[in-house]
C-alpha cells in the first residue's frame, strides 16, 4: 500500500486529485458531525456538544484519516463508484467511531452525546458514500449525452457466457462511449441456453454463428473463452469466415482472474491463432544442461530466427554468445537488446560474412565456440532462383567453411537450420540446403569430436519476409493479397515454436541426424489468406482483396517434411520426429568431388553447369 501512494505522489496531477479527494471526506464528515448535533438538539448548535472542536475532535479526525488511507478511500474512482466502494467507506467510518469512543469516554468528556456521536456515523456513511454514487450517476448521464453525437453503434457478439464473458459486459456498459451495443452471447453449455446476464440473453451455441452476425446486424464478434483449446477458436473463425464481422479475443485467464483485464485489452487474434493446431511448448531442462556454461556461436544472429535463437541461449546461463553476421545494424540491435532487456553482458559481436574462410577460422581460432546454432543463409525462393551463384556460395560453401573450423577447433555440437523445402527439391534454395543436410552427414560420418544435427523448418510465421509479414504489408499499402496458386499448401510454425525445435535438437541423436517438428496437416495457403483478412479486423472483398498471381518460379505446390527415400522415426520427445536416409546417394570422395565442380561454376555464373551438378548430387531435384 505504501508503494502505491509513493507511486501516487511522484505524479503531480494525481497527487492533488487524491489529497483532494481526501479533504472532501473529511469535510463531509466533519458536517455530518455538525449536522447530527442540530438534530439532536432540536436544530440549536450548542458548541460545548459539537465533539469536533477540541482536542478529542482532532484525534477523531487524525484517525478518520488513517483509515481513509488503509482502505484506499481516496484512491477510488468516483465514476465508477460500486458496491465495493461503498463497503469500504462504511469499514472505515465503523472503526473510526469504535476506535474514537474510548477517548472520550475516557477522556473525561461530560458533555459528550452519544446520541449525536451515533447520528454522525449514520449520516457522514450517507453523505460520503452517497457523495460518490451522485458523481457516477451524472458521469454516466453525461456520457449518454456524449454517446448521442457519435456515429453509430457498433453490435457486438459475445463467444462465451461465462466469467471472462460477464466481466466484458461490464467492462462494455461501462464505457458507452466506445460505441458498443452487446446483442447477446453464444455457448455451447446448455445449461446457460436462454438465461440472461446482466438482461443480455444467451442466443444458442457457436454453430448459430453466421445466422445471427446477419440477423442482428453484428460488427464485431469478441472471443470471451480465454481457457478453451485452439480447435474451438479455429471453428469460431470458420464460422466467421463467411460473414462480415470483425473478430477480437481476450488476453489469457490469469490476466481475467487478477482482475487486470479491460476493454483495452481486447485484441485482434494473434499469430498462435494462425496455427492449425495448438502451439507446443517444450521442456527446456535438457536444453539447459548442455548450454550452461558454455561458449555459443550463433551464426545469421540479427536476422529472425538468429535473433530469437539468441534471446532463448541467453536464458541458458552460457559462458559467452558470440553473435555472427554481416549485417552490423542488426547485430547492433541485438548485442543492445541482450545487454539492456535481458542484463546478458557476456556477448561478442562480430561482423564476418561466412564465406570469408581466413576470417571464420580466426573467430573460431579465437573465441573457441563449444556450442554452433547455424541460421545464416539466404532463403528468398524467386531471388535464389535469379541469382543461383549467390545461392550456392553463401549456402552451401559459407556452412562448409563453418563445418571445416568446427571440425578443426573441435566445436562439440553444430545444429545447422534447414527446410521442408530440401525435400524433393525443385528450386535452387532447397537443393542448396538439401546438399547442406547431406554434407552434414558426411562430416558426422569422418570424424567423432563434433555432434552434427540439422532441423528442417516449415514456414515461420512472424520471420523477416514471411507470408505474415509480406499479407502485412500488402493490407497497409493496397489492400490486396497475393498468392501464387489456391492450391498451393504450406506448414506453419511459430519463431519460438523453430527456435525450440532447434535447441532440443541439439541435445538428441547421435550425429549427423535430420530432426523434424510435428507441425499437423498442411494449410491451404488461400484459406490462410481468408483467415489472416478476418482475425486482421478486415472484411474480404470490402476492405482487402485477395488475388492469383501464378508462381514466381520454381515454388511447390505441396511442401513435404520427408521423402520415399527416408525412414521416419520417433525421438525421446513426443514433439520431434527423426529422418533417417537409407542410403547415402553418391559417395564421400565422388561428392566432394561434384562439390569442388559446384564451386567453380557458381563463380563462373555458369547456372546451366550449377543446376547439372546438384542434379547429380541430388537426383529428385527437378530445377
Amino acid at each position: 500500500m505504501r508503494k502505491l501512494f509513493e507511486k501516487v505522489l511522484r505524479n503531480k496531477l494525481t497527487a492533488t486529485i487524491t489529497f483532494a479527494k481526501l479533504l472532501i471526506d473529511v469535510l463531509l464528515y466533519n458536517v455530518a458531525t455538525v449536522l447530527s448535533v442540530l438534530l439532536r438538539f432540536d436544530l440549536k448548535l450548542n458548541p460545548g456538544f459539537i465533539h469536533i472542536d477540541d482536542r478529542f475532535g482532532i484525534i477523531e479526525n487524525l484517525i478518520f484519516i488513517i483509515f481513509e488511507i488503509v482502505f484506499q478511500l481516496p484512491l477510488h474512482s468516483y465514476e465508477f463508484a460500486s458496491v465495493k466502494e461503498v463497503s469500504d467507506v462504511f469499514v472505515a467510518l465503523f472503526l473510526t467511531k469504535a476506535v474514537s469512543y474510548p477517548f472520550y469516554l475516557l477522556g473525561g468528556r461530560s458533555n459528550f452525546s452519544r446520541g449525536a456521536y451515533l447520528a454522525s456515523f449514520v449520516l457522514s456513511f450517507l453523505l460520503i458514500a452517497g457523495f460518490r454514487i451522485l458523481y457516477r450517476l451524472f458521469y454516466e448521464i453525461r456520457n449518454k449525452k456524449d454517446t448521442k453525437l457519435l456515429k453509430r453503434k457498433k453490435k457486438v457478439l459475445i463467444i462465451g457466457a461465462g466469467d471472462a464473458g460477464e466481466k466484458l459486459l461490464r467492462e462494455i456498459l461501462s464505457h458507452p462511449q466506445l460505441n458498443y451495443e452487446v446483442v447477446g452471447f453464444l455457448d455451447d453449455d446448455p445449461i446457460k441456453k436462454r438465461t440472461k446476464i446482466h438482461g443480455y440473453s444467451v442466443i444458442g451455441g457457436i454453430e448459430r454463428l453466421p445466422y445471427v452476425v446477419k440477423e442482428y446486424g453484428v460488427d464485431v464478434i469478441i472471443y470471451a473463452i480465454p481457457a478453451a483449446p485452439r480447435e474451438h477458436l479455429q471453428k469460431v473463425v470458420s464460422l466467421a469466415s463467411g460473414t462480415p464481422a470483425e473478430i477480437k479475443t481476450l488476453p489469457p485467464v490469469w490476466e481475467i482472474v487478477s482482475g487486470r483485464v479491460t476493454i483495452n485489452d481486447i485484441k485482434n487474434v494473434d499469430l498462435e491463432d494462425l496455427l492449425p493446431r495448438t502451439s507446443i511448448k517444450m521442456d527446456n531442462h535438457v536444453v539447459e544442461n548442455y548450454i550452461k556454461g558454455k561458449v555459443v556461436l550463433i551464426t545469421g544472429a540479427g536476422g529472425s530466427i538468429g535473433s530469437e535463437i539468441t534471446r532463448q541461449v541467453a536464458n541458458f546461463m552460457p559462458e559467452k554468445i558470440i553473435l555472427l553476421g554481416r549485417g552490423e545494424n542488426r547485430i547492433f540491435e541485438i548485442e543492445r537488446e541482450l545487454i539492456e532487456k535481458k542484463n546478458f553482458t557476456k556477448v561478442v559481436p562480430v561482423i564476418c560474412d561466412m564465406r570469408n574462410r581466413e576470417k571464420v577460422f580466426k573467430v573460431f581460432e579465437e573465441y573457441k565456440p563449444d556450442i554452433v546454432f547455424h541460421a545464416a543463409a539466404h532463403k528468398h525462393v524467386p531471388l535464389m532462383e535469379k541469382n543461383p551463384d549467390e545461392a550456392i556460395l553463401n549456402n552451401i560453401f559459407g556452412t562448409k567453411n563453418l563445418l571445416d573450423a568446427s571440425v578443426k577447433f573441435k566445436v562439440e555440437r553444430f545444429i545447422n537450420i534447414s527446410t521442408d523445402k530440401a525435400v524433393n527439391p525443385v528450386n535452387i534454395m532447397g537443393a542448396s540446403k538439401r546438399v547442406i543436410e547431406i554434407m552434414l552427414q558426411y562430416y558426422a560420418n569422418d570424424q567423432n569430436d563434433t555432434k552434427f544435427a540439422s532441423v528442417r523448418f516449415g514456414n515461420v510465421l512472424g520471420s523477416a519476409g514471411s507470408v505474415v509479414e509480406v499479407f502485412k504489408k500488402q493490407i497497409k499499402e493496397t489492400g490486396i493479397l497475393t498468392i501464387t496458386d489456391p492450391q498451393m499448401e504450406r506448414y506453419f510454425m511459430l519463431i519460438s515454436e523453430a527456435v525450440e525445435l532447434v535447441l532440443q535438437a541439439g541435445s538428441m541423436g547421435n550425429s549427423g541426424e535430420i530432426f523434424v517438428l510435428k507441425m499437423g496437416e498442411p494449410v491451404n495457403i488461400l484459406d490462410f489468406a481468408k483467415n489472416f483478412v478476418k482475425l486482421s479486423g478486415f472484411e474480404l472483398g470490402k476492405d482487402v482483396k485477395i488475388k492469383v498471381i501464378g508462381n514466381r518460379g520454381k515454388e511447390k505446390i505441396k511442401e513435404e517434411l520427408f521423402s520415399d527415400k527416408e525412414v521416419v522415426e520417433n525421438t525421446e520427445n513426443p514433439y520431434i520426429l527423426k529422418v533417417v536416409n537409407k542410403e547415402m546417394q553418391v559417395d564421400r570422395e565422388a561428392f566432394f568431388d561434384k562439390l569442388d565442380k559446384l564451386e567453380i561454376a557458381a563463380k563462373s555464373f555458369d547456372i546451366q553447369r550449377i543446376k547439372a551438378i546438384l542434379k547429380e548430387i541430388i537426383p529428385e531435384y527437378n530445377g
